[in-house]
């Protein structure tokens, strides 16, 4: 029963069986409206609402139990209506966190969306990045597996992101796949290290004011843990029990979390912790051309008196005018022959470099805990200590059969010792389908270990004097990305017969002979490289380890001018320190020789079971190098001998910013009511860094300075509508690990090769936002909104492609990879360039379907939109003469996000949808003739449901990812060329929930 009360504080209490309990209360002021109109926040979720209002939403939504007095239950001595009572509605789950993150919503000034926690310990999605889909303007990028990794908001990527982990900047590191290469480093944020669960709520602010501290160019992100003061029981007591299984893996995954919270001290005192474990089993499938190049980069053999011939004649490689090599013979000069060689062997026609299946299997265990001691020792003051601490650990295995050749040049037995037998083309020059003889063909394992360790602990406070507030933080962090093992092991079938692949039945993926039984091990050699400087295997070892430290302290004051007006000031420093290492093998890729009685087989293991989620017909199995095999046999663990590693490379950057804003804070009448705040923020930034610039160690320093004005005016237009306008100028500074001198890494097995740029400036931009938004109901919004951002710079990454011989790095560091200075590498480094405006619109609808009769009232739907166009102009030479117009790099023109949910007091079950357009990942590409490189459009679907059993325990049930998405890239605008596809499988879970 719902009895409404009267007088001048009016209250409706919910009771929450499995959440917070939150009161909505009725504020002093014109806003109150006909539904649950403004909202504040303190202890609590404070709302709005007014007798006369909610008896009108209540009958026109709940007429069951919408009661006017003439209806009212009579008491049962007079038959007069019962006295008013101060009864509880129950309100849970998914619905009460859209209702809370409306609330919040509601109350900003700036524009701002946010997701809270359903329960004690119970996000909405299992992974945080996956949860921040659903919100307008939020894309993510998928990892290892196809779990989120990053985030870009309004097509900005995840450097330009800042994530704040109660209060206090925070960075994560974790790798990914050898295959797709790479890591999250520095200031980015990778939120797969981290479980949901330690987590009550996330904020996305996407407009700055001069209190923010600056950084953000897309949104800065607010995780927030639980606060034991806000809990709704004096204790409360919650574990839960899970387990996932990969039906691509066809494993089970076990995950336990637990959370504790108890007040002391009448409720002044109070303190929390929460752990979450996770085990979990992945795989991820599919094919890589690794790159596209064109057909006469590394030429082809030519067929017997073709000319002119290709390759020379040469003794040592046995190339004549009948051989192209040693035992591999030309084909012979006919007219279907020559037909081929040229189709294939011309500029205008694009391979796959290396052509090859993949599998990346990842087991990983992931560790997070959070505490925290609360202190309100009275109505005035506030003091939090937090910590938090979490551990990822991963163990990842990517097995790859390759064909080699295409990648190589005639100095290392490349193509142009391979036979071209058939080929077929499309106009616009894709090579759809291509037989070949004397393909080399790899089994390659690259077997990794690494371990991001995160901590942070930071203490806040606050005090309010009346007319003056004074709040302020002091934190340190540390984030460690150890990876102390990266071994890769490759075995060599050399000169195959009969290779060939086909897109011709799939575009994406396509199909592959690979001339030999590929599960036999006997097909494959291991060793020194052959007296030609042929390679027959290879044995890469590295070690290397990221460590980032951050202090953050910040003051700030409040004080109340005049009505309506109030006056803020403060100041911050901030200092950060990244350091890099990394030690290569002295020997490099040099394959050892293998023991006298040792043979293959006894060194590989079938990859079994492959391809079941493929879209085309594949091998099954092929025989891969087993790591654990190999190590028993050469005992390379032990860094030793000739598996001993170089002394580590070093680089640093050391950051120091120190900042101050000043700003009003502002609410009064201009026709509507209105509030805002105008100011700015002044920032000094110091850089040191540290590294080897032609071998030899240096350190360098400078600075530079910033000034931040920013303002926003929101205005309630009426009691449901409300008007938001911002402007600000915002700067992102460069990834820390991009600005260490030198930072040289070499890839020898991709033949890549990038490098640091000390001198990067910030990307600075002017920024407008417009957003006009009408609340409706519990959970109903409907908002458009407008932004713009003019980039004055951007920071490209820039590849060409040279000999070794030209990066300047010295020919030492090709020993025993079977490269030579004449090998062409891929050289990349980061530069700043031209910039560009970027525009969009969202859209954002959501609400409970109340209006709906019987059960079916416990409907309700959200859905977004966002549309964003941007025009960057890219560099596309040493001098920048000739830019390139292009999309932002991770802008999808279009994205859409789509929930419908079932929810009433036990059983709630919802289904989501996460629809993303392609997005270019790097302009140029950085080979001649294609243009970019792209990642093409996705789809998932996602779906969960629960069912109450008692007050205290609750079954719950998820799928991911049902659709199978496929994963992938393409290269070139026009051709569009596959250059990546792999399928991750759908995701199963089942578990229980306990509350006490």
């Amino acid at each position: 029963m719902i009895a409404l009360i009267s007088g001048p504080n009016l209250y409706v209490v919910l009771q929450v069986n499995l959440s917070y309990r939150f009161v909505y209360r009725e504020l002093k002021s014109k806003h109150i409206g006909e539904d649950f109109g403004m909202i504040s926040r303190k202890d609590s979720v404070r709302v709005t609402v007014s007798a006369t209002a909610l008896a009108i939403g209540l009958a026109l939504s709940a007429p069951a139990f919408a009661q006017t007095d003439a209806t009212a239950p009579q008491d049962a001595a007079g038959g007069q209506p019962a006295e008013a009572e101060q009864d509880e509605i129950v309100v849970t789950g998914f619905r009460e966190s859209l209702s809370d993150a409306l609330a919040i919503k509601r109350k900003e000034v700036g524009v701002v969306d946010t997701i809270t926690a359903e329960d004690v310990g119970k996000f909405p999605d299992s992974n945080l990045a996956e949860s921040m889909q659903r919100l307008p303007g939020v894309a993510i990028t998928r990892g290892d597996g196809g779990e989120g990794k990053t985030i870009s908001v309004r097509g900005l990527g995840a450097q330009f992101t800042r994530v704040k982990l109660n209060g206090m900047e925070g960075a994560s590191s974790a790798g990914s796949s050898d295959i797709r290469s790479g890591y999250v480093s520095s200031r980015s944020f990778d939120f797969s290290t981290f479980a949901s669960e330690l987590f009550s709520s996330l904020t996305v602010r996407k407009t700055m004011s001069a209190d923010i501290e600056e950084g953000s160019l897309g949104a800065t992100v607010d995780l927030q843990t639980p606060r034991p003061l806000a809990a709704a029981q004096d204790f409360t007591l919650a574990v839960s029990a899970q387990g996932t299984y990969d039906d691509l893996r066809r494993k089970f995954s076990p995950r336990v979390t637990g959370l504790i919270s108890k007040k002391f001290l009448d409720d002044t005192f109070g303190v929390s912790a929460s752990v979450a474990w996770t085990k979990r089993y992945t795989r991820e499938e599919g094919w890589s051309a690794v790159d596209v190049i064109q057909g006469r980069l590394n030429r082809f053999c030519s067929p017997v008196g073709f000319a002119p011939q290709s390759p020379g004649n040469s003794a040592l490689n046995g190339t004549t005018a009948a051989n192209c090599s040693t035992g591999n013979p030309r084909l012979p000069n006919t007219t279907t022959n020559n037909a081929n060689y040229a189709l294939v062997d011309s500029t205008g026609t694009f391979i796959p470099r290396s052509p090859r299946l993949v599998r990346s299997d990842q087991d990983y265990s992931r560790f997070g805990a959070t505490v925290t001691l609360e202190a309100r020792p009275d109505d005035y003051t506030r003091f939090a200590l937090d910590g938090l601490f979490s551990r990822y650990d991963v163990t990842r295995s990517d097995q790859t059969i390759t064909a080699l050749s295409f990648s190589r040049n005639a100095g290392q037995h490349g193509s142009a010792e391979t036979s071209v037998l058939e080929a077929e083309r499309d106009p616009n020059g894709t090579l759809l389908y291509g037989r070949f003889n004397g393909v080399d063909l790899t089994n390659d394992l690259t077997y990794s270990k690494y371990t991001t360790t995160f901590s942070q602990v930071n203490l806040s406070g606050s005090r309010d004097f009346g007319g003056f507030q004074l709040d302020g933080y002091i934190g340190m962090s540390r984030t460690i990305y150890d990876k102390p093992v990266r071994t890769q092991i490759a075995t060599f079938a050399n000169n195959v017969n009969n290779f060939s692949f086909d897109f011709r039945g799939d575009r994406r993926f396509p199909t592959i002979n690979w001339g030999v039984d590929v599960d036999n091990p006997a097909n494959f050699g291991f060793g020194p490289p052959s007296a030609d400087g042929t390679v027959n295997g290879t044995l890469a070892m590295q070690r290397s380890r990221d460590e980032s430290n951050n202090l953050t302290a910040e003051l700030n004051g409040s004080l109340d001018l005049v009505e309506g007006v109030k006056f803020r000031a403060g100041g911050s420093y901030r200092e950060a320190e990244y350091q890099r290492w990394s030690r290569d093998r002295v020997t490099q890729n040099l394959a050892p020789g293998l023991p006298t009685g040792t043979t293959i087989a006894q060194l590989t293991t079938p990859i079994g079971d492959f391809g079941r989620s493929l879209p085309v017909d594949t091998i099954s199995s092929w025989a891969a190098p087993d790591y654990a095999k190999f190590n028993s046999v050469f005992n390379f663990e032990n860094q030793t001998g000739a598996y001993a590693l170089n002394p580590p490379q070093l680089g640093s950057l050391k950051e120091t910013v120190k900042g101050g804003y000043a700003m009003f804070d502002f609410a009064g009448d201009l026709f509507v009511p209105l509030r805002g705040n105008l100011g700015v923020r002044y920032v000094h930034t110091t850089q040191q860094g540290f590294g080897a610039i032609n071998g030899a160690p240096t350190t360098l320093t400078r600075s530079y300075e910033d000034w931040l004005p920013s303002a926003t005016l929101t205005f309630d237009v009426t009691d449901k509508l409300i008007l938001r306008l911002a402007a600000a100028k915002v700067m992102t500074r460069p990834e820390l690990g991009d600005l260490i001198p030198g930072n040289v890494s070499i890839a020898q097995n991709t033949r890549t090769v990038s490098a640091g740029n000390f001198l990067l400036n910030p990307i600075r931009a002017k920024t407008a936002d417009i957003s006009l938004e009408y609340y409706f109901g519990k959970t109903g919004i409907i908002a458009i909104g407008g932004f713009y951002k003019d980039i004055d710079s951007f920071i490209q990454t820039r590849q060409i492609n040279v000999p070794f011989s030209q990066t300047g790095l010295p020919l030492s560091l090709l020993a025993g990879s079977g490269n030579t200075a004449d090998t062409e590498f891929t050289f990349s480094t980061k530069n700043n360039t031209p910039g560009g405006p970027l525009k969009g619109v969202e859209v954002n609808i959501q609400s409970g379907f109340e209006f709906l009769p019987g059960f079916l009232s416990n409907l309700g739907a959200l859905a977004n939109f966002t549309y964003a166009d941007s025009d960057i102009s890219y560099c596309n030479d040493a001098a920048c003469q000739a830019p390139i117009q292009a999309a932002l790099v991770n802008l999808s023109k279009y994205t859409a996000n789509g929930t419908l949910y079932y929810e009433d007091s036990k059983f709630s079950i919802r289904a989501s949808g996460s629809w993303r357009d392609n997005f270019l990942l790097r302009v140029p590409s950085g080979r001649a003739g294609s243009d970019v490189q792209g990642n093409i459009s996705a789809f998932f679907v996602d779906a969960t449901a629960s069912y109450q059993l008692t007050p205290s325990v609750q079954i719950r049930l998820e799928a991911q990812n049902l659709t199978n998405q496929e994963l992938g890239f393409y290269v070139d605008s026009n051709r569009e060329d596959s250059l990546y596809s792999t399928y991750s499988g759908r995701k199963f879970s089942a578990g229980v929930a306990l509350k006490f």
